[in-house]
């Protein structure tokens, strides 16, 4: 599914079916990608929204991010929700879905909860700033139900400019 296919089905319903697999194979991927995995043997559903978009990470806890960068990202990429029912064992990729270089503070949930100790949130950038390698967002349900999140290199540019040339 491509990124633009993606946002229309997020607008639409104001949820999409994503996930994601383990961080092994992820340097082929494109930055800006977004994974799911559930590792547990029972099946679970996993959320995941984007609560701010910043300029810099934040200092007001995991996901926070600073700065404003409402100016270059359209509402529907500061606005992007997912839910998905995952069987065990499965795992889902969507490639393209963050398409600008700023921070996205994000927030994964697991069967309608938070995990405990803030460990679904986190700020993610696809292309950071002076960084040689893009970067690969996912949520991954571990063999205990736990969830949390991940970030993974990727050597794949994917529609981002990399390095401190841009």
């Amino acid at each position: 599914m491509n990124r633009r296919a993606l946002l229309a089905m997020v607008g639409a319903l104001g949820a999409s079916t994503l996930a994601g697999c383990s961080t092994f194979g992820d340097a082929d991927l494109p930055a800006g990608t977004l994974r799911f995995v559930n590792d547990d043997d029972l099946p679970h559903t996993v959320g995941f929204e984007v609560t701010a978009v910043g300029a810099e990470p934040g200092d007001d806890g995991p996901g926070s991010v600073t700065g404003d960068a409402d100016a270059v990202v359209p509402e529907r990429q500061r606005e992007l929700t997912a839910s998905v029912a995952l069987d065990a064992g499965e795992s889902r990729t969507y490639e393209d879905v963050f398409a600008y270089p700023v921070w996205y503070g994000v927030r994964f949930t697991v069967d309608g909860e938070d995990p405990d100790n803030d460990s679904g949130r986190t700020a993610y950038n696809p292309a950071p700033p002076d960084w040689d390698t893009g970067r690969v967002l996912g949520g991954r349900v571990y063999e205990d139900g736990d969830l949390g999140y991940f970030v993974s290199g990727t050597s794949n540019p994917g529609s981002f400019t990399l390095g401190a040339s841009r």
